[in-house]
């Protein structure tokens, strides 16, 4: 276990160095999401609230806005992160590191993942938690959750990051993955309206994204659309698919490994 997160350790370092050196990223790392949310609020905003789905006031927007932007935010970055990371690693000449070093393979793409949402999500996080506080629905009494929230973004979003990063390894130009995943992701699992306005075929979508369940997690202990959600049932869906995720990273680890072994040689781009 000590090596494992030694090598974790190392990929975040790594990663650190390379991309996050001037507090100028952060600043711009921080500043477009905020953006981001603001567009969404306001295009909401100018309509009639009739307490659909749980959302009467403009509170209850910000709240719902607030927990599926900081939760997409999360995941969104994996998607990002696992598409450059690889990307540079082809183009400076170290992606056959990932191959012929003796470190845990599933420790180095979780940990390439783990790295980014260290460090492009912890202000925005911020900013949605004061959002959650200014609404109310974050409170002093049920402050002790938020660790258990960003405990299981965390989770979900670094596994379902290394899924990414393993299939990334398969080819050079996979930017064509990035919108295969980001989009669905963004209008099936309930970011921004909510999983039972959709019609069931598009229900059904939503089941294969683990932001989904985070979000009817996160939102049902909070109160936001409470009477829509079954917590035992979204608990379930997100340890299963966490699950086959890791499975299959497993599997695209042994299958990319042997591929590269047969087409590659020692210096592959």
């Amino acid at each position: 276990m000590r090596k494992i997160l030694l090598v974790m350790k190392a990929e975040i370092v790594k990663q650190q160095q390379n991309d996050y050196h001037s507090y100028f990223v952060y600043f711009s790392l921080v500043i477009w999401p905020i953006l981001g949310f603001l567009e969404i609020y306001y295009t909401y905003k100018p309509f009639q609230l009739s307490g659909f789905m749980g959302i009467e006031t403009s509170s209850d927007l910000l709240s719902f806005l607030g927990t599926g932007f900081m939760a997409y935010t999360c995941f969104w970055s994996m998607v990002q992160n696992a598409w450059s990371m690889s990307n540079q690693e082809r183009k400076n000449g170290t992606l056959e590191i990932t191959f012929l070093t003796p470190a845990n393979r599933m420790a180095m793409v979780y940990g390439k993942a783990l790295g980014a949402l260290l460090q492009e999500v912890w202000m925005f996080c911020c900013f949605c938690i004061f959002v959650l506080f200014y609404t109310k629905t974050l409170r002093w009494d049920n402050l002790f959750l938020l660790p258990l929230f960003l405990i299981l973004l965390l989770t979900a979003s670094t596994i379902w990051g290394g899924m990414l990063n393993v299939i990334f390894l398969f080819s050079r130009d996979a930017s064509f993955v990035m919108d295969l995943f980001d989009a669905p992701m963004t209008l099936f699992a309930g970011t921004r309206i909510p999983v039972n306005c959709f019609p069931k075929w598009a229900k059904v979508i939503s089941l294969f994204f683990p932001l989904t369940y985070c979000l009817n997690i996160i939102r049902f202990i909070l109160g936001i659309q409470k009477q829509d959600k079954d917590l035992f049932y979204s608990l379930g869906g997100l340890m299963l698919c966490l699950a086959v995720m890791v499975l299959i990273t497993r599997y695209f680890i042994v299958k990319v490994e042997k591929h590269n072994r047969e087409t590659g040689e020692l210096q592959f781009y």
